[in-house]
């Protein structure tokens, strides 16, 4: 098991990552774990997820109250969402949000992923990425708008006009989602400038899922 310092330092890793990658900007985006005690480790609002280090994080309980006071940082403003996702799905723990371009712009044209082109993208995410309702950012109605679909157990959600959450087992785990789903927009999105990819069929999708 990894000490409370490694869980830390796991976190602000892939707040790295995905400031590195481009899927996040200035202070765009927000990571989340659950912590063996059932709390939640999640980072603080203004901070570039590429500056992140460890004494910038923050524990809440599943309430959203702070157990550990730092007059220096606040929660994420989406921590709701990130809480709203552990709350109604026990399996869960790591969420990752971001901003990732191809992804954002199937959640800003509010499609869903859900052509059944490429086969590693359905055995990993499901035979469709939904798109939420939209709901303004930093408020009570974006957990209200994902939870549905977080019930129904998508580990990939479009935000409508916003960006994208993935949920999974761990932090590492949620990553590696964000990664396929951007990965999956990018070629879906270069499968219609060639005039849309080929379907398979009903079977073929049956045989994946």
């Amino acid at each position: 098991m990894m000490t409370y310092l490694a869980q830390r330092q796991e976190l602000c890793e892939y707040g790295h990552k995905l400031w590195s990658r481009g899927w996040v900007a200035a202070n765009d985006g927000n990571l989340s774990m659950r912590l063996p005690d059932g709390n939640i480790l999640v980072t603080p609002t203004g901070v570039s997820k590429g500056d992140l280090t460890p004494e910038m994080l923050l524990v809440c309980d599943l309430e959203g109250r702070l157990l550990e006071e730092n007059s220096n940082y606040r929660p994420s403003s989406e921590t709701k969402m990130h809480l709203c996702i552990y709350k109604a799905r026990p399996d869960v723990g790591g969420v990752c949000h971001s901003h990732s371009p191809a992804a954002t712009a199937f959640a800003c044209a509010r499609k869903p992923i859900d052509d059944p082109i490429l086969g590693e993208s359905i055995m990993q995410m499901g035979r469709c990425v939904p798109v939420s309702e939209y709901a303004r950012t930093g408020t009570a109605a974006l957990p209200a708008a994902i939870e549905p679909l977080v019930k129904e157990g998508h580990s990939a959600i479009l935000l409508a006009n916003h960006g994208a959450v993935t949920l999974e087992k761990d932090l590492k785990a949620a990553y590696w989602r964000m990664e396929t789903l951007e990965l999956t927009a990018q070629i879906h999105l270069n499968a219609r400038i060639l005039g849309g990819g080929v379907p398979l069929t009903e079977e073929q999708v049956k045989e994946l899922l």
